[in-house]
Parts: C-alpha cells; sequence; structure tokens
C-alpha cells in the first residue's frame, strides 16, 4: 500500500501532459502510486497515458467516457490505495520536493490535510501566491478561530483565506471521500470549491507550509474576453445549490460563513453578467438585458448583490457593484466596451480569467 496517491484527471492536454507527467515521476518521494483517468480525450492523451504505464509500474490508467472533472477525479479516487490523496492537474507541473515535503509534514503531524503555496506561470511572467492564513499547524479549536472566519473571505474582496484548489494540497484519503462523492458531477464551476471547502470543515488538523511554492499552475490565455458560454448561469447555480446545503450544515460551525458565501456569490454575479456582456454573445442588445435582468432577481445572487458591503471594495467593484444592484444594464454594457479599449486592460470594470473550470479576477 503506497503512502500516497496522485490522481491526474486528463483531457486534451496533449502539449502539457508530458511535461506533468515527468515532473511527478521525478519526485524525490517515491512511495506513490500515480492514477492517471483519461476522460474521454480526443487528442493523444490516451496513447501518452499507455505509454507512461509501460514505463512505470507504479502507473494505473483509467480510460472513461468524458464526463467532467469531477467524475473523473471520483474514477481516480475509487480505485486510490494511498493514505493520503494529492490531485494534480494534466496541464500543470510541480517542483521536485512537492511531494516530499507534503508526505513528510503529514507523517509528522498525522494531520488530515497538508497545504503549500503555488506559483502562477502566465505566458511572460509568474506569480508566487501564498495563503493568508499563516503558515504552521492547526488543531480543531484553532482552525475554528483563525481559519473558518476567513476561509472564503479575508475581509478584502474576494481574497481567500485559503485557496479552493484541491492540487495544492494531500488529503487524508477518508476525508476526501467523504466530501468528494457528495460533490455533483455537474458542477464544473467551483468545483475545486465545492469539495476543498467541505473537507475542511470536516478536517481535524492542517497544516500550512510557509514559502514553499511547490505547484505550479500554467494559466492559458482563453479567458472570459474572448470566449462566451451559454450555459455560465446554468453551471453556477449548480454550484449555488451545493454551496446552499453546505451552509445550512455548518452554520453553527463557523457562524459568518453564510457571509462568506455573500461574497462568493457576488463574484459570480459579476462574473456572470460580464460573460452575458461578452462581445462573442451575439444575442441583441434587448435579449442581453433581459436575460441578465433574469439572473439578478434569482434568489441565488439577490439576497447576497444586497447584503454585501462594499466598504473594502477598490472603487471600480464599487461602481459596478451599484450598477448591478440598481440593474443599470446599459452603463454596464457601456463600461464593458469601454473597458475593452483601454490597452492597459486596467479597466473600469473587473475581468475574469478562466481556469479549469474556475474563475479567478484578475487585479
Amino acid at each position: 500500500m503506497p503512502f500516497l496517491s496522485i490522481i491526474v484527471p486528463v483531457y486534451n492536454t496533449e502539449p502539457y501532459l508530458k511535461m506533468c507527467l515527468d515532473s511527478i515521476l521525478r519526485q524525490d518521494f517515491v512511495d506513490f502510486e500515480l492514477i492517471l483517468v483519461n476522460d474521454g480525450s480526443t487528442d493523444n492523451c490516451s496513447v501518452i497515458c499507455d505509454e507512461y504505464a509501460e514505463y512505470d509500474t507504479r502507473i494505473t490508467v483509467i480510460h472513461k467516457a468524458n464526463s467532467g472533472a469531477v467524475s473523473a477525479r471520483k474514477a481516480g479516487l475509487r480505485v486510490a490505495k494511498g493514505q493520503y490523496v494529492g490531485y494534480v492537474d494534466s496541464d500543470d507541473w510541480i517542483e521536485v520536493d512537492m511531494y516530499k515535503s507534503l508526505c513528510n509534514t503529514a507523517r509528522i503531524f498525522d494531520v488530515d490535510i497538508v497545504i503549500c503555496d503555488i506559483i502562477e506561470n502566465y505566458p511572460l511572467q509568474e506569480v508566487k501566491r501564498s495563503q493568508l492564513v499563516a503558515p504552521g499547524l492547526y488543531r480543531k479549536d484553532r482552525m475554528e478561530k483563525e481559519v473558518y472566519p476567513i476561509m472564503l473571505y479575508s475581509g478584502e474582496y474576494y481574497r481567500f483565506g485559503l485557496y479552493p484548489s484541491l492540487s495544492n494540497k494531500i488529503f487524508k484519503r477518508d476525508l476526501l471521500e467523504k466530501n468528494l462523492f457528495d460533490v455533483d458531477d455537474q458542477i464544473c464551476m467551483g468545483d475545486d470549491a465545492a469539495c476543498t471547502y467541505p473537507s475542511l470543515l470536516d478536517a481535524e488538523s492542517i497544516y500550512i507550509l510557509e514559502n514553499q511554492y511547490l505547484y505550479h499552475y500554467r494559466q492559458h490565455s482563453s479567458s472570459m474576453t474572448t470566449s462566451y458560454d451559454q450555459l455560465f448561469f446554468k453551471k453556477i447555480l449548480v454550484l449555488y445549490e451545493h454551496l446552499k446545503v453546505l451552509k445550512y450544515r455548518k452554520a453553527d460551525q463557523v457562524p459568518n460563513f453564510a457571509e462568506q458565501l455573500q461574497y462568493y456569490f457576488t463574484y459570480l454575479v459579476m462574473a456572470a453578467v460580464n460573460n452575458e456582456l461578452n462581445r462573442f454573445n451575439h444575442k441583441r442588445l434587448h435579449e442581453k438585458r433581459t436575460f441578465i435582468k433574469k439572473m439578478l432577481i434569482h434568489e441565488a445572487f439577490h439576497g447576497s448583490l444586497h447584503a454585501i458591503r462594499v466598504t473594502n471594495m477598490p472603487l471600480k467593484l464599487k461602481v459596478y457593484t451599484w450598477l448591478l444592484k440598481k440593474k443599470q444594464i446599459l452603463l454596464l454594457f457601456m463600461l464593458n466596451r469601454l473597458n475593452r479599449q483601454i490597452s492597459d486592460c486596467k479597466g473600469l470594470i473587473p475581468t475574469f480569467t478562466k481556469r479549469k473550470g474556475a474563475y479567478q479576477h484578475e487585479n
């Protein structure tokens, strides 16, 4: 039985897959199994996965019909044998000592989750991202005082206390099984958050490594400014229903959890509106206005949008939030159009970069 199971969901990432797999197989830590879940790739990913499995006996390959990241993660977890489980996205890569650092810490402190920092790799630069929660060991009592109150919202608009990603963490397998299998396979927006935060709430202990930037997120050029997703709103609603249940289940454990979710949902409102106003959305303007108004009165957004405090928001977000509350769709459209004409991308409205099913705010 290996100490660690590493699961890599794979879907159409042929240009990056070998770099990802090589970075895992070069790890200083060797007591692991590697489970590759080919989720119906239509490129040569399936061939690459099988070739690597012939090369290293620690590799298991699962071929399945395409059904999304959540389903692929579950498929890998069902066959995992390790005491701990970690995920790597198939277009990312990791430092050679990542799992040595995470697993050694897990062995020493016997914690449920170990977390490292990340590096976002853009085409022309890289950005180091640290957790806002201070590094160190947290047992349950300390988590309730210092982690949970800022987990999704740290006091500064859309700054997580802990990043929602599954991939910069290792989890005890039984904790992950308890939470991942409850996540709806349809969730493809915020799917990491739908598993990570429930796991953190159920964990009895965590350890956050200090200044160890060990996971590389490859940031692609695809963004809300270059694509339109006509199912965006429906995807958000699936996530909303999942987190709404969590809100009621954990209300006694995290008194301000409902408030944190309000900020999370407000962010999604902005992303959904920007998506609808996208220049590649070929609906007529009155059709866009009608659909946006429909979104803004939905229970998933209306309550959150009117409950949040704008005090800690940057000015551009205050303006944007006010326009949303007042349903000033034409002004939003004008600001959106103006923003595209500003060459430095520091416009009047927030922009969002799409990545691996989640949307991150660009400052």
